[in-house]
């Protein structure tokens, strides 16, 4: 797949668990300058950053108003506030000509299968209104609109798990779902509550912008057999992730609405994860699952109106893609890559 493209026609959205930013700057200080460039990425989610906000401010890290700055991004951080070292999610947005740098919110605180590479063609602000573009039409339709930082529950509110950002055309949603936890201590916690409440948050903001959303990152769930290396073992029922109830609840949401993404443009591949454990040094011989996705509304799947005179807000905007960049080290989890295309 080549990754080339007219910047008249294309969005694309990068999304990567870096299982700590910190640990990433240090060891891989060139990924997301790299990512960035290489796929030409319109936006960049990050989850698990394990970031405090006294982290996003030291200036000898220098993260906030430093990281990405150079490549043309404005920066927004979701820090947990209850625990340290833990959760967190950051979004990295393209500046648009004659967009002004806005800068950074303030938080709140088996062997490799066959298959393998056949899909690859190679203090808190609730909400911040971020300025508009003065340049051409195209790129008002791609300018940041508004961020938020919160679900809309308090008991979801301290773990920095989200950021939203709306666009004119379109809604983005960097997610970083709750693990259940080793002895699913937090199953009912993540099924029973994060979830429902996450999905009356996006279909809530569907009804009040008029615009399809698209929610990305890791999801903590290996939703099919295909997405999971040893579907079938036992104890997959009681393991974080692969457990009957995590998989039905996320299928609720697809019946409410929204689309995977990646298997919606890849019905049959098989052999696509985004997470190796790296205690059991699953990466080789790729014994993964799928937890990382870009999840949309139904109508991003439906093909673009033919008279681009007679294009809406709402039928501009089409999925073009999505990929897995298996080959991106320096995390237990890849990267994913969502192509959009939007028509002027």
């Amino acid at each position: 797949m080549q990754h080339n493209r007219n910047p008249d026609s294309a969005f694309r959205v990068l999304s990567w668990n870096v299982a700590g930013l910190r640990a990433l700057l240090k060891n891989h200080p060139e990924a997301l300058p790299g990512l960035a460039k290489k796929y030409n990425a319109d936006v960049i989610c990050l989850q698990e950053t394990k970031l405090q906000d006294i982290h996003v401010d030291d200036p000898k890290l220098k993260i906030r108003s430093h990281l990405l700055a150079e490549e043309g991004y404005d920066s927004y951080y979701n820090c947990a506030s209850n625990k340290k070292g833990y959760s967190g999610t950051a979004m990295f947005v393209k500046r648009r000509k004659g967009q002004e740098n806005v800068g950074s919110n303030f938080s709140q605180g088996k062997k490799r299968q066959a298959t393998l590479g056949s899909f690859i063609q190679t203090p808190k602000k609730h909400k911040e209104t971020l300025s508009a573009p003065s340049d051409d039409s195209f790129a008002q339709d791609l300018r940041a609109v508004q961020v938020s930082y919160e679900v809309g529950k308090p008991e979801h509110e301290k773990e920095g798990r989200i950021i939203a950002i709306d666009f004119p055309l379109f809604s983005l949603i960097n997610l970083y779902v709750p693990n259940s936890g080793q002895k699913l201590e937090r199953l009912n916690y993540r099924t029973e509550q994060w979830d429902g409440d996450f999905f009356e948050f996006a279909k809530k903001k569907e009804t009040d912008t008029g615009m399809p959303v698209i929610y990305l990152g890791d999801l903590n769930v290996s939703h099919k057999a295909a997405d999971t290396w040893n579907d079938g073992a036992k104890h997959l029922a009681k393991q974080a992730g692969t457990t009957p109830e995590e998989r039905e609840s996320f299928q609720k949401q697809l019946d409410g609405g929204f689309v995977d993404v990646f298997r919606h443009c890849h019905p049959n591949a098989q052999g696509w994860y985004t997470y190796w454990s790296q205690r059991a040094k699953n990466r080789d011989p790729n014994k993964g699952l799928r937890l990382d996705y870009f999840v949309s509304s139904r109508s991003l799947v439906q093909n673009l109106t033919n008279n681009s005179k007679q294009a809406t807000s709402r039928n501009r905007v089409k999925i073009k893609n999505s990929s897995i960049l298996y080959d991106q080290l320096g995390s237990d989890h890849c990267p994913i890559l969502l192509e959009l295309e939007i028509r002027k």
